[in-house]
């Protein structure tokens, strides 16, 4: 029987809305996207996107359950004490007779409070006088250690903690000064305070540049940020004793490098970025934390997809408990690895499955993370 050409034209056209509906797939995917399911930044989130995950309502009262033990704020140190005063009642609360003596364990009632807060003010006069013999002026000079600026150096760390920590605006930290000190404040003297901070900082912070490359393990990610109105990208490298924080105008290698050290043999915790590449795979580790929101990611483009995610999003969530219990103490390093065996398997297996996909957005990640699949370990 000849094939109509009507059959050809059916075939194409299914061919067709199965491309159209896997593209519709992708496209609903990417709406889908927050900071809990992908690599975006919060800051990133659409008004609707959905509040960061919380833990699940065990169906009890809100606040302290029964029989649960009170916690009370600490009681400072009798000998930190800046000011006591005792106070003893005159009369017996029933019959009203006078009352003597003291309580060996009175209850303690302390009320903390900040001193007020009043900038003082130092002037120097810097006397210029003439000589007699030669008739030329001499003006004194400033006493070692006193600032050529207006403003003293806790006020002007106070400023840059405001803007750098805080992240206020000049006009929030010139009105916050004025307020809580009194200090009238122009907003370009903010800016130069800013400035003067990180002139001083650049001393340490080159120390900690230095020593960053020699530490065992180093912390690193970046992300977005605007320097000047230009986009820009602001870089971090921590390790357990120092962070180092860097503003760069690209996000290549090159600045991986510049920070850590072309020759870096350390180990290196990141994301699967491409700048990190250049390291050897034995020796990073791949950030689950990460991972964990892209297999939750996986979970919004479909059934096949949604099925793979939801796998490894518990062999994550296992991961991370056995993890917990390593760090609390609770559980030997030696049985942690034991039971990592069985479910490292388990992870390979659903990422070459999910790596077989149909949804090419998917797959493709599935396949990157296995390229990178020593990296998932380094840790165990």
């Amino acid at each position: 029987m000849e094939r109509d050409w009507r059959d050809d034209r059916i075939e194409e056209l299914e061919a067709l809305v199965a491309r159209l509906m896997r593209r519709v797939a992708e496209l609903e995917a990417q709406l889908a996207q927050s900071s809990g399911n992908s690599s975006r930044p919060p800051s990133t989130d659409p008004p609707g996107a959905p509040p960061p995950s919380r833990p699940k309502r065990t169906g009890r009262r809100r606040g302290g359950q029964p029989g649960h033990e009170k916690h009370r704020r600490t009681l400072v140190p009798p000998e930190q004490v800046d000011k006591l005063q005792t106070c003893k009642p005159e009369a017996c609360r029933r019959c009203g007779t006078a009352l003597a003596g003291n309580d060996p364990d009175p209850h303690r009632h302390q009320v903390v409070e900040i001193p007020r807060a009043k900038a003082t003010v130092e002037e120097f006069q810097l006397h210029a006088l003439k000589c007699d013999r030669c008739g030329i002026s001499t003006r004194a000079t400033l006493p070692p250690g006193v600032p050529t600026s207006s403003f003293g150096p806790r006020l002007q760390a106070l400023v840059a903690v405001l803007s750098g920590a805080y992240r206020l605006f000049k006009r929030a930290i010139d009105e916050l000064v004025g307020d809580a000190f009194g200090v009238p404040i122009a907003l370009g003297s903010v800016s130069n305070l800013e400035q003067a901070t990180s002139e001083a900082l650049a001393a340490p912070v080159e120390e900690i540049a230095q020593a960053l490359p020699k530490e065992s393990i180093v912390h690193m990610d970046e992300t977005g940020w605007f320097e000047q109105s230009k986009r820009a990208w602001l870089w971090i490298a921590v390790t357990g004793r120092m962070a180092l924080f860097a503003i760069r105008h690209s996000r290549g290698a090159h600045v991986a490098k510049e920070l850590l050290g072309s020759a870096f043999s350390r180990i290196l915790i990141s994301d699967r970025w491409t700048a990190y590449a250049w390291v050897d795979t034995q020796r990073r580790q791949l950030c689950w934390a990460h991972l964990l929101r892209q297999f939750l990611g996986f979970q919004t483009h479909g059934a096949e997809a949604s099925a793979i995610g939801r796998a490894l999003e518990l062999l994550t969530e296992t991961m991370f408990h056995l993890w917990h219990r390593v760090r609390d103490g609770t559980m030997t390093r030696r049985e942690f690895q034991k039971r990592m065996g069985p479910l490292r398997n388990y992870v390979i297996a659903h990422l070459r499955e999910g790596a077989g996909c149909s949804l090419r957005a998917v797959a493709g990640r599935c396949r990157e993370i296995l390229e990178l699949e020593p990296a998932l370990w380094t840790f165990v």
